[in-house]
């Protein structure tokens, strides 16, 4: 046998047709299923929250910041505030930036740069992200609306309608975090602790409204193991500082805080803290490790800003938290109208009337 014969082969004879009508066939057969199941799970189609959308919804800033209220914060911020609520009772849809397991001071110090806005902004404190910052989680949002590439931007565009047909389109359903949460292996004993993840807990729209997931409502399991995971890190929290250097942590953050505040409010805007509402465990850390009379009114005094805490108001604490730090979509709306009703009645007993808060409404008891 001679090297060429060796090195030629012929080609054995493929029906291209049938191959690529199988592979097809595969292909949907695979991806239908996939999407089925997630379905099965209660996943439906919704918006990713990604730092591009966040991005969309900051450029809202410079054409609307002299007249529509901006929301900042962390995850109560954003789920538990119904936008469609708000903008009822106010005429107005607001700017929400609130972004979750971030503290934020760096996004209102970013507003106190931005010579557009000019108008109401509300921040919501959760308090150990606020009073203990310490983690970057998602502050990459505000360089990414600094310097979002062309494909960044269209990359944007051409997900999201694809992101409102799909229930597996999402962060939670991606087959890598899929693969990595499987407990392929049992724990090795005395290793290194292991927090688990943060699960899906939302539901977001185009104009970021973020619905807590109804399945933390419906099923007992998911609500609980969510909890589970606040858990986690409310038994496991970084080492604190040393006390004198927490102390001059907190002297630094009210200063600068008071500051970024009177940039706004030298340019005709306003700002409102909020405290929303947590319960069981969740709750009870909070008010031992940020004591309410040593933080909250503390910042209130040293801001000289208004504040609404959920605990001097029954409207605000008849809500339903499955999971011990977001209220239930389902008590949104109501939560909502009434907090804009008391927003407007506590900065009105301080003098102060805002045309981004509306009219006067009413209680919504149920």
């Amino acid at each position: 046998m001679t090297h060429r014969d060796t090195a030629t082969r012929a080609t054995p004879a493929v029906q291209m047709g049938r191959a690529t009508v199988l592979m097809i066939v595969l292909f949907l057969t695979a991806f239908g299923s996939w999407e089925l199941f997630w379905r099965s799970e209660q996943y439906k189609p919704s918006y990713n929250n990604s730092l591009s959308l966040w991005s969309m919804t900051r450029n809202r800033v410079a054409t609307e910041g002299d007249s529509v209220a901006a929301l900042i914060g962390s995850s109560r911020t954003l789920f538990d505030l119904n936008l469609e609520a708000w903008r009822d009772q106010t005429g107005q849809l607001p700017i929400q930036l609130a972004l979750e397991g971030t503290s934020p001071a760096p996004f209102l110090a970013d507003l106190a740069q931005d010579s557009a806005f000019s108008s109401l902004l509300i921040i919501g404190i959760a308090p150990p992200l606020f009073f203990f910052p310490g983690s970057d989680y998602r502050l990459e949002a505000l360089e990414h609306y600094r310097s979002e590439s062309p494909s960044e931007w269209l990359g944007q565009r051409i997900s999201m309608p694809i992101e409102k047909l799909f229930a597996f389109y999402h962060f939670d359903t991606a087959l890598p975090r899929v693969l990595k949460r499987q407990t392929f292996w049992p724990p090795r004993k005395g290793g290194e602790f292991q927090a688990r993840e943060v699960r899906k807990l939302s539901d977001m729209r185009k104009t970021r409204q973020a619905d807590l997931w109804t399945r933390l409502d419906d099923d007992t399991a998911y609500a609980e193991f969510a909890q589970g995971v606040w858990l986690d890190m409310l038994e496991h929290p970084p080492a604190p500082p040393p006390p004198e250097v927490a102390a001059a942590q907190l002297d630094t953050l009210m200063m600068t805080v008071r500051s970024d505040i009177d940039a706004i409010r030298a340019r005709g805007g306003e700002v409102v803290f909020i405290r929303l509402p947590s319960s069981d465990r969740f709750r009870g850390v909070e008010a031992a490790a940020t004591p309410r009379d040593a933080f909250w009114d503390r910042l209130l005094r040293e801001t000289d800003a208004a504040g609404v805490h959920f605990e001097d108001y029954p409207e605000l604490q008849n809500v339903r938290i499955p999971e011990w730090s977001h209220i239930s979509s389902r008590d949104s709306y109501r939560f909502t109208r009434n907090l804009v009703r008391i927003i407007r009645e506590t900065l009105e007993r301080r003098g102060i009337e805002r045309p981004e808060l509306g009219k006067p409404a009413g209680t919504i008891t149920d």
